[in-house]
């Protein structure tokens, strides 16, 4: 059988402001064109569907949009949920999809006879033993008397036991004959993050060992690291990572999801399937004559989202001149030259309020005439007020 891995589309991110829904649109167009092409028997969306708990009527619409358009290429479509998704929202429109057929949506744990284990007949005449487990938080499986009283430790260690027990149950179904997949929201110890993840569910209090899955897993289908990757373990555990780059600590990554060939009791065929849609990402470093220089030769890709480092001093409008420069692309300006070490001042008796002030504009590497000028008419200001007043 064929199985297609995607996981964590975050459906509604956007990018220092800047909506990026054409782009979801393009990238889960392409993952469909992909089921379709290929021929897939199994779709698994490895959870973070969408990258908020409330996310808007455009990202709801296009997230069910893709999910039909998958099941209209005759694949099984596997969902579980991520901690980026509203699990009881997800849960409401469930009913709808089963009704559908062949779309299946898991949101918590649940029993094997529940919904945790689905067996799916495949047209090649495989049957499926599908493993579903969603997002679970600390406080879902510790209890809340541990989490105030226990060691943060022992609630690590009793975090990873009762996950390890989960998939123990949930795969107790497997069998010798079948095709044993698990599907998976979760941070395994090895894996290394992508850059735009969510940090507070990737520290040890989420972690979970990769002996955690068992030998008689086929395949291991894993979402929450945004970078593709295999875990070492007993069994094949795979993140197929985000199909778009989420963040700059993403720009060196090419996207993917997996394409999976499996039948029981032999080690899955897993290829890559590169994503061309989405705009990339990417980090530009210089003073601005370096930076209309890259411009100048072609070094900046003209569809790309900028995050731009500018080795200047700093001084008012500096951003506006590179948006002026680079376009509406540039999503970030940050000042990139190194501060000055800081000098001891000298002693303030006797100079002057503007020397003061200059040396208080050199010591933060801030170089503008403009800035200068406005504290001396403030200055003026004060000191014809302050005569005033005296007369």
């Amino acid at each position: 059988m064929k199985l297609l891995h995607t996981s964590d589309w975050h459906v509604g991110k956007t990018i220092r402001g800047h909506s990026r829904a054409p782009e979801h649109s393009a990238v889960l167009d392409e993952i469909g064109s992909l089921v379709g092409e290929h021929s897939v028997d199994l779709v698994i969306v490895a959870g973070d569907l969408f990258e908020t708990a409330s996310p808007s009527a455009e990202a709801e619409s296009l997230v069910y949009r893709t999910l039909l358009r998958l099941l209209d290429t005759g694949a099984q479509v596997a969902v579980i949920s991520g901690n980026h998704d509203n699990a009881r929202r997800l849960r409401a429109v469930a009913p709808v999809f089963e009704a559908l057929g062949r779309i299946h949506l898991v949101t918590e744990p649940t029993r094997l006879e529940d919904g945790g284990l689905i067996s799916l007949s495949i047209p090649g005449g495989e049957e499926v033993r599908l493993a579903m487990l969603p997002f679970v938080s600390q406080r879902g499986v510790v209890r809340a008397k541990d989490l105030m009283e226990a060691a943060a430790y022992e609630n690590t260690q009793a975090y990873a036991e009762r996950m390890r027990l989960l998939i123990e149950a949930l795969t107790a179904g497997f069998g010798t004959d079948t095709v044993n997949i698990l599907a998976a929201h979760a941070f395994v110890y090895g894996g290394r993050l992508g850059g735009g993840e969510r940090d507070a569910h990737f520290i040890d209090d989420y972690a979970i060992s990769a002996q955690s899955f068992p030998v008689e897993a086929g395949y291991v289908a894993l979402g929450h690291v945004h970078r593709a990757q295999k875990i070492p373990g007993a069994a094949p555990i795979h993140y197929c990572g985000s199909p778009l780059q989420l963040d700059f600590g993403e720009e060196d990554q090419v996207k993917q999801v997996n394409l999976v060939e499996i039948e029981p009791g032999i080690p899955p065929r897993v290829t890559p399937v590169i994503l061309n849609a989405g705009r990339a990402l990417r980090t530009l470093r210089g003073s601005m004559v370096e930076l209309a220089a890259q411009l100048e030769d072609g070094t900046v890709d003209d569809d790309a989202w900028l995050r731009v480092l500018v080795d200047e001093p700093r001084r008012a409008g500096l951003a506006d001149d590179v948006r002026e420069l680079l376009g509406e692309r540039v999503v970030d300006v940050r000042m990139d030259a190194p501060a000055p070490k800081r000098k001891t001042r000298g002693a303030r008796r006797g100079r002057a309020p503007t020397e003061l002030f200059a040396e208080f504009l050199a010591e933060r590497n801030i170089e503008d005439p403009l800035v200068s000028a406005m504290f001396a008419e403030l200055l003026d200001a004060q000191l014809e007020s302050a005569q005033e007043s005296a007369s």
